[in-house]
């Protein structure tokens, strides 16, 4: 649930769907297709931010495009060499000092713009985060 609310606020909103590979702490049953049982307090959060969560079929790598290699990348970029950290704190400023450094390199396709750039024309399309999602019910 942290990582929602710090992804949502670094991106500045909301999508209207987010996709996910059916990792057990969002889907508690996989059922034929795309059915889904998706965690109850998970499914509080999409409420809270309005996205419609989607997940991914089993055994179908062609629905996640180049997800998963971009996920190799981007550990790759933040984590060689192994960055250490004495408190938890220090190391959630320091990627996200990372990532918006990252934002700034060249996507990997003809046109040469930025990461940021791309996301400039498509950040207007999301939805305002207006309050973060108490993950823990309080």
């Amino acid at each position: 649930m942290d990582a929602h609310n710090r992804a949502l606020a670094f991106l500045g909103g909301v999508p209207a769907r987010l996709i996910y590979d059916n990792l057990k702490t969002v889907v508690d049953s996989v059922f034929t297709g795309k059915e889904r049982k998706f965690n109850r307090r998970f499914l509080c959060m999409a409420n809270h931010y309005l996205f419609e969560p989607v997940a991914c079929t089993p055994a179908s790598g062609w629905e996640k495009g180049q997800m998963e290699n971009q996920v190799g990348n981007i550990r790759e970029w933040l984590f060689t060499p192994l960055a250490r950290f004495a408190p938890f704190t220090e190391l959630k400023g320091w990627i996200a000092t990372r990532c918006k450094e990252l934002a700034q390199r060249s996507r990997q396709t003809k046109s040469q713009r930025t990461i940021a750039a791309c996301f400039a024309e498509e950040q207007p399309l999301l939805r305002p985060v207006t309050t973060s999602f108490d993950g823990y019910g309080r």
